[in-house]
């Protein structure tokens, strides 16, 4: 096969991967009466070996401040995390996954997580390490592009705002 063919398989693999991870984030979520936000943010938690701040929460799943209190308020309210007091900032919280309570969502998390392990499984490790650096590379270059995105919206919001305001004045 050559090379331009290889870029697009890899190309549309991935775009498979992430559109089919998503739909089955969506699933597992509706599956377990949840908001696939909230499921979400149960996975990354889960992920993380000590308490997190709601900062890196809300930066993580990419949502504003006012989305992630809500996001966290469920989560407290259905008892799948606790607020606990940073010991270093008292003005500061941090976010403790409750485990127990959490069970049945975060059982399916695992679940989805050994499931892509076992894709690895039989790669070398030179291979994953292939992988890894192509997904790095990826995600900088998405992270990149995104951020471009932003700087040209705010810097057009302006822009549109005077025209919206002028055409309400020529009415």
């Amino acid at each position: 096969m050559d090379r331009r063919a290889l870029e697009g398989r890899v190309g549309a693999g991935l775009l498979q991967v992430m559109r089919r991870a998503e739909e089955g984030q969506e699933f597992a979520a509706r599956q377990q009466g949840m908001h696939p936000t909230d499921f979400r943010c149960l996975g990354y938690l889960l992920a993380q070996d000590s308490p997190v701040s709601p900062r890196d929460i809300i930066a993580y799943l990419g949502l504003t401040s006012g989305a992630g209190t809500a996001l966290l308020d469920r989560l407290e309210s259905a008892g799948f995390i606790r607020r606990v007091p940073h010991r270093d900032d008292r003005r500061s919280v941090l976010i403790i996954l409750e485990k127990a309570a959490a069970a049945a969502p975060l059982a399916l998390h695992e679940r989805i997580r050994a499931s892509y392990a076992a894709a690895t499984a039989d790669l070398s490790d030179a291979d994953l390490e292939a992988i890894a650096t192509y997904l790095e590379r990826v995600q900088a270059l998405s992270e990149q592009t995104n951020l471009g995105l932003y700087q040209q919206a705010e810097a057009e919001r302006p822009a549109l705002q005077n025209t919206e305001t002028d055409s309400r004045k020529n009415r």
